[in-house]
């Protein structure tokens, strides 16, 4: 209700009149009206905002279909027809290795992941075993202790109920605390075999920790690995040039590119071609990851205790053997993609 309203009803009250049911009708409607200017105005704005989006989206769509437009034009002179497969076909070279270097780096770091969590579990099985051992040994050394108190008491009772006549007076109150005093022990010695027992069950309750992540070692190892799937992957996509094409084609567009004649655009797209079916059916040669995996660890250097990501400087890849050429440092030039994968 308005300021306004609230007082015209209060100089109603101070000069007797009452607020009739048409006045309550015509207040009430002017709060409606109130709330439905409110809710058309929050209409009216969204409507905006989604013409708004609108406008852009028409934008959006307009520049890919002008794009498109142009591709066609451009893929249908024959001089740049093969130029654009060949550029195409390097992308997807670039996208299946990419694509392999990741489900390796994931599965690698699934493998880590188990490997931590059972040591782990193994490390509090162990360690929730000792403190049991420890526990069992003293339930043992409780238990002994109690039948032979048990036991002396049964004897001693035994001893107490032969002592007749008088003459046996003071040898029976002797005997009758000795019994008072062990019967005291025995039940001290009950007392702590339950608390050892219940001990006992909170150990064998306890809850295994959780999992907190891979640690920074196992990071590493996975990085390092998957760096070396990525140089093996260069390696064997090296030859005719096919995996720095492949690189190339990420940073320029079909226009700029250069491949030479039409015979050495169809030589590059059959390298291509091959390359794509040979990453469908690779099967990694863990071998050689191992032994290049091994080759980076001894040359990793990092910037501080929690960094997982070598050093690129410190990534030495292997030299030109005969008819084989230097391997780059692919992390440094990020060939498939690389940084994307490795954890951090």
């Amino acid at each position: 209700m308005s300021l306004s309203e609230s007082w015209r009803r209060f100089t109603h009250r101070l000069s007797g009149r009452r607020v009739t049911a048409e006045d309550e009708r015509l207040i009430a409607l002017f709060q409606n009206r109130a709330e439905l200017k409110k809710e058309l105005k929050a209409i009216e704005d969204e409507r905006a905002r989604l013409l708004d989006r609108l406008k852009l989206q028409e934008g959006s769509t307009l520049r890919v279909e002008e794009q498109l437009g142009a591709l066609e034009q451009y893929m249908g002179r024959p001089e740049e027809a093969a130029k654009s497969v060949a550029y195409f076909q390097l992308r997807a070279v670039w996208r299946a290795a990419s694509r392999r270097v990741e489900m390796f780096g994931a599965e690698l770091a699934r493998q880590q992941k188990d490997r931590e969590r059972k040591q782990q579990l193994a490390e509090f099985q162990r360690t929730q075993r000792g403190r049991l051992d420890v526990v069992d040994r003293e339930l043992v050394d409780a238990a002994v202790m109690h039948d032979q108190l048990s036991a002396e008491q049964k004897l001693a009772a035994e001893r107490r109920a032969a002592m007749r006549g008088f003459w046996n007076y003071f040898r029976r109150r002797k005997q009758d605390e000795d019994i008072a005093e062990r019967a005291t022990r025995i039940e001290e010695t009950s007392a702590a075999i339950a608390t050892l027992n219940d001990r006992k069950r909170e150990i064998e309750a306890e809850a295994p920790p959780e999992y907190p992540g891979l640690s920074v070692e196992g990071k590493r190892a996975v990085n390092l690995a998957t760096i070396a799937v990525a140089e093996s992957l260069y390696d064997r996509y090296s030859a005719g040039g096919v995996a720095d094409l492949a690189r190339q084609c990420t940073m320029q567009r079909v226009y700029d590119t250069h491949y030479g004649t039409h015979d050495q655009c169809q030589s590059l797209i059959q390298l291509a071609s091959g390359a794509i079916g040979d990453l469908d059916r690779l099967h990694e040669d863990l071998q050689d990851i191992k032994i290049r995996t091994d080759r980076l660890r001894t040359g990793a250097v990092y910037r501080n205790e929690t960094d997982t990501v070598p050093v690129i400087e410190s990534i030495n890849p292997p030299p030109a053997s005969g008819s084989r050429r230097a391997t780059s440092n692919v992390l440094l030039e990020e060939f498939w993609d690389l940084y994307k994968v490795l954890v951090r």
